[in-house]
């Protein structure tokens, strides 16, 4: 069965959808709509009010910082997923922990800081969160964010993490505890494609790993998902309507150009993204007259150096460089006309 496409912030149609049907989560102000599949986001929000230790995982660009903030700027997201689980609706309350700012283990409990002239011991934003997540009275769901654990300055940051991240009792370096009992934990990171050649991650410690109680991973959406996801925007009204093998084509240079940033090439072109395939269809749209190369090289392929100029070249001979009369499936990579 194809994947299908629904609406977080209407119930029943949300109902209906299947484990790996894509759900559409109303978009943080300013920015666009996420499609992510439902599992993956019940499973998330059930780890959130169940105050479990989250690994969340994934390459660049596949939109994990933005999954966290639609659940936090836009409440009704995770409301909706909340009520239809069963759980009591209760706001999301974010503490986000940028990790790359700490260089060693003991800032992450307190930092040297700067006051009237004099220096003293701060308690760090870390320390900081956890107290105002703890002293909660249970009107809310208190989520510890740490963003991005694969970049720290060193692994032994991360070993410091291991007497914090607790659903237990955490006793601070001044003797004084915090209940981590009533606290959620999300740590994420591009530790699933640490082997791609545009990552470099300090190795995760193996004490810490085995603090996450859930891991899950965050992949890319799959060509034929992709699709979906775009014909489901022309049924919204938000795209006129397109010949579908020019959909089909704009989908497989995307695949194309993320095989390609897998294995070293084209880093100097942004991920494509659905609304990088859209600004690829609006223009097909409004200049008709120009080649769909010309309109590639504007959008999903704009800013490339020099050097992976080099490939490019490539990319066209696979996705626009193919006969007519070929007869391969365009959702498994072959030929579009």
């Amino acid at each position: 069965m194809s994947t299908r496409v629904f609406r977080v912030d209407k119930k029943r149609e949300y109902q209906k959808a299947g484990p790996t049907d894509l759900i559409r989560l109303l978009p943080v102000e300013g920015t666009n709509p996420l499609y992510l599949p439902k599992d993956l986001l019940e499973i998330l929000v059930y780890s959130i009010v169940s105050k479990e230790i989250v690994h969340l995982s994934g390459p660049t660009g596949s939109a994990k910082t933005s999954l966290i903030e639609a659940l936090y700027l836009v409440p009704e997201n995770f409301q909706s997923i909340c009520a239809c689980l069963g759980y009591e609706a209760l706001p999301l309350v974010l503490h986000p922990i940028q990790m790359a700012t700490y260089e060693a283990p003991g800032e992450l409990y307190q930092r040297r800081a700067l006051k009237d002239g004099s220096t003293y011991d701060e308690e760090s934003g870390l320390v900081k969160a956890l107290r105002t997540a703890a002293q909660s009275n249970g009107d809310s769901y208190q989520l510890i964010w740490l963003r991005e654990i694969g970049r720290v300055h060193s692994a032994s940051v991360q070993g410091g993490l291991l007497d914090l991240v607790s659903k237990g009792d955490i006793v601070l370096p001044d003797g004084s505890r915090i209940d981590g009992q009533t606290i959620a934990w999300v740590a994420d990171s591009n530790y699933q494609a640490e082997e791609d050649a545009t990552h470099t991650l300090v190795t995760l410690d193996d004490a810490l790993k085995r603090r996450f109680n859930i891991n899950l991973t965050l992949n890319y959406l799959t060509a034929e998902q992709e699709v979906q996801v775009i014909q489901h925007l022309i049924q919204e009204g938000e795209l006129k309507k397109i010949h579908k093998d020019v959909i089909l084509k704009v989908v497989r240079l995307g695949q194309v150009v993320r095989r390609h940033k897998s294995e070293g090439n084209l880093q100097s072109v942004p991920p494509p993204t659905i609304y990088g395939y859209l600004a690829f269809l609006r223009m097909v749209q409004s200049l008709p007259h120009l080649s769909l190369q010309q309109i590639a090289v504007t959008t999903l392929l704009g800013n490339a150096t020099g050097e992976d100029q080099k490939h490019i070249s490539a990319v066209f001979n696979e996705v626009f460089g193919l006969q007519a009369g070929q007869e391969e499936d365009p959702i498994k990579g072959g030929g579009l006309f």
